[in-house]
């Protein structure tokens, strides 16, 4: 292991160590009158701040590049936790508003990326074609589309079937804290993968 995958997994491993602190103490449950600022917080700065230092960072850029593809297509396995929100639906637990298009959503990413992985390992080339792309913006569209209708349902004076508050405690809130962040910077890792080689073709 490279001293730059070091410090990717020991960065991982720090971040999920203070998003489990932070949880531990209530720190992403919202009063009744209140948004859920903390918790929409923790899932949109690591993503800010991953595509800012892409954008100005070139060694930070070059260290993106260096990840193996196969590597991050493997993080989309965890997405089959998307049965549990689909359980939760069926336990009344979660809204079907959310549980639905969440869960099928991820379900449907964890399915094919043993296909995706599986085809970039016998070719490369296809990452650098139109189905790798869509698979990429399908995942990453799952995410806001997740991340939408669970704030929505977090939100004070919308009871529309139910709520989501149940994703601000242990152990589930460390799904849009850290899982799906960590994924979806997966995705655009991989989009950044394509873009940097494109570039280098027409250099």
């Amino acid at each position: 292991m490279t001293n730059q995958n070091k410090l990717l997994l020991s960065g991982g491993i720090l971040w999920f160590a203070l998003m489990y602190w932070l949880g531990s103490r209530g720190a992403f449950m919202s009063g009744p009158n209140q948004p859920p600022v903390g918790i929409a917080s923790a899932f949109a700065i690591p993503i800010v701040l991953f595509l800012v230092a892409v954008s100005i960072s070139a060694t930070w850029r070059a260290t993106v590049v260096s990840i193996p593809p196969i590597f991050l297509i493997s993080l989309n396995g965890w997405r089959f936790i998307g049965l549990g929100f689909l359980m939760g639906y069926a336990e009344g637990l979660l809204p079907g508003g959310f549980a639905w298009p969440a869960g099928l959503g991820d379900i449907f990413m964890a399915v094919t990326a043993p296909w995706v992985a599986a085809r970039v390992a016998a070719d490369d080339r296809f990452r650098f074609g139109p189905g790798f792309l869509v698979w990429n913006l399908l995942g990453i569209a799952d995410f806001v589309d997740a991340v939408f209708w669970g704030t929505l349902y977090m939100w004070p004076g919308y009871t529309a079937g139910g709520s989501t508050t149940l994703m601000q405690r242990l152990p589930f809130v460390l799904i849009p804290t850290f899982f799906v962040p960590l994924v979806a910077i997966g995705h655009f890792t991989l989009l950044q993968q394509r873009r940097n080689a494109a570039y280098q073709a027409k250099a």
